[in-house]
């Protein structure tokens, strides 16, 4: 093997040893919890968080102007959270979280008829097509 080979497969190892933390981020399974209700009305309000929102990375949260927009939004967010009920039909989504901390404040509203017996979050990472799913919890 000649000297110059050896310097470029040292250069390719140096720079994937770097590379690699960076698309290898952490995508934890969000850890659900109900954090309160309000009747306004006929509508029912809910209150969720995901207790371990400090475990993602804010890049997961990064505009990303280079994947499909949410609407008018052509900046949306890389990861995008969506809460369903337990029969799997989506209630609400966010596609424009900025930080991890916003999973600390997540809300749904439904007609006071139509309360689900129990939610579920997912988070897609749009950039990785990673799906992470929530535990389920009960809504009283």
């Amino acid at each position: 093997m000649t000297m110059g080979l050896k310097r470029l497969l040292v250069a390719v190892a140096l720079l994937v040893g770097f590379v690699t933390p960076a698309l290898a981020q952490p995508f934890p399974r969000p850890v659900l919890q109900f954090t309160g209700q309000l009747i306004f009305g006929p509508t029912l309000i809910v209150g969720l968080t995901v207790v371990n929102w400090r475990d993602y990375s804010h890049s997961l949260f990064a505009e990303s102007p280079k994947l499909p927009p949410c609407g008018l939004n052509t900046s949306a967010s890389r990861t995008w959270v969506d809460i369903y009920n337990a029969r799997g039909r989506m209630l609400y989504g966010f596609c424009d979280f900025a930080d991890p901390s916003n999973l600390s404040q997540l809300f749904f509203s439904v007609p006071i008829t139509e309360r689900p017996r129990a939610v579920y979050v997912t988070l897609t990472d749009r950039l990785r097509h990673r799906i992470v799913v929530s535990n389920r919890v009960v809504i009283p």
